[in-house]
């Protein structure tokens, strides 16, 4: 069950912070974006929550795909916790972003790949597959991520999938 929760939180939190591709995106903003995953990214590498927190509007809230909600400072920590998986790649694809004057909505697909050693000695090709919805916020010039909601998580083991969930949260 606490894998689980760390799992969820991960998600959360990583589907954001991965080098986007924005497609059919005004390009100024598909910049904008690209340097605040990449910023998260980089905090998020050092297992700074500090560094996370400034990234985040003061209310940020996380919803994963379960409904379960988590404050920035609970994500933060909780990713901060987490540890370094050498074998982990990842990639954030933004499907869509539409904005209207200080919020923007980006709607985008996370893929993490792994490889993990089982119990028997064996390697699982591991696969999570998230499709997000992030609400940002501008504020003093800055983009903030005010709310991240996770719509669907896939978990693949060696291919074989052994989770498809779906979210209800608006």
């Amino acid at each position: 069950m606490r894998a689980k929760r760390h799992l969820a939180g991960a998600v959360m939190l990583l589907s954001v912070i991965a080098p986007a591709t924005c497609l059919g995106a005004d390009g100024g903003l598909k910049d904008v974006f690209q340097a605040r995953y990449a910023t998260m990214k980089a905090v998020m590498a050092k297992r700074d929550a500090s560094g996370i927190t400034a990234l985040l509007a003061p209310n940020f809230t996380s919803v994963d795909v379960s409904g379960q909600t988590s404050t920035g400072t609970q994500m933060s920590n909780e990713v901060a916790a987490l540890p370094i998986d050498p074998n982990k790649t990842s990639e954030t694809t933004i499907l869509s972003v539409s904005a209207d004057h200080d919020i923007a909505t980006v709607n985008q697909r996370y893929d993490m790949k792994t490889a993990k050693p089982a119990a028997d000695g064996a390697t699982r090709n591991v696969e999570l597959i998230a499709l997000s919805t992030d609400t940002w916020i501008k504020s003093g010039g800055t983009w903030l991520l005010q709310r991240t909601v996770t719509k669907q998580a896939d978990y693949f083991v060696n291919g074989q999938s052994v989770l498809h969930k779906t979210g209800n949260a608006p």
